[in-house]
């Protein structure tokens, strides 16, 4: 009886969150991927939050969405709400951050994920790629981001950009990793942008 309440609550709170959001503005994220064809499907034990975009962000541990043969999307998995809960239960998925200077762009940033510092970079770091699925957990981790400016370059315009992004994949052949697009979170800075940041975000991780 629980059970269905739970999953009945869920869907009826995602059914009204679709008809108030004007359809352009909101797009929806189960466990961190967009939904882009989903049609006849059942989640059960999952969780809804709104972003600051107003997307929506479905998260129901243990379900992954898969490219059916016609190219729509389909459920795959089953509900793994209760383990997922567990203080030990780690993600099924890896993370990485990437960062890409550029040499216009004049910024430091320090990573911050659940209270941990995770990575300071320096105005003149080089590019790098770095795994964080260890330092998160399955469900909402907190990231926070500090970035300054250091001094103006010449020559520097909008288009000009460094980046953080966060991309989710799985382990490849020879223990190599392979990403999926798009990433899963991203920060961008440009050559005219001085202000500083310190800014919290939320990153839900299956």
């Amino acid at each position: 009886m629980l059970s269905r309440l739970r999953k009945s609550a869920c869907w009826l709170m995602l059914a009204l969150m679709v008809v108030a959001l004007p359809a352009q503005a909101a797009e929806i994220y189960l466990n961190g991927v967009r939904i882009a064809s989903l049609k006849n499907a059942e989640l059960q034990h999952c969780s809804v939050k709104f972003d600051v975009n107003g997307d929506v962000h479905i998260l129901s541990p243990g379900y992954r969405i898969e490219i059916a043969a016609d190219g729509s999307q389909k459920i795959a998995g089953q509900s793994d709400f209760d383990s997922a809960r567990a203080s030990s239960a780690k993600p099924k998925m890896r993370y990485v951050l990437v960062y890409e200077p550029n040499p216009k762009v004049n910024f430091g940033f320090d990573v911050w994920i659940n209270s941990k510092n995770f990575r300071k970079i320096g105005l003149d770091s080089a590019k790098f790629t770095v795994e964080m699925t260890q330092d998160m957990i399955v469900g909402k981790n907190a990231l926070r981001i500090i970035a300054k400016a250091g001094d103006a370059l010449p020559g520097g315009t909008e288009v000009d950009i460094t980046s953080l992004r966060i991309y989710r994949g799985e382990a490849a052949a020879a223990g190599t990793f392979k990403a999926k697009a798009p990433a899963v979170w991203e920060l961008i800075r440009t050559a005219v942008d001085r202000a500083p940041l310190d800014r919290p975000y939320e990153l839900y991780v299956e």
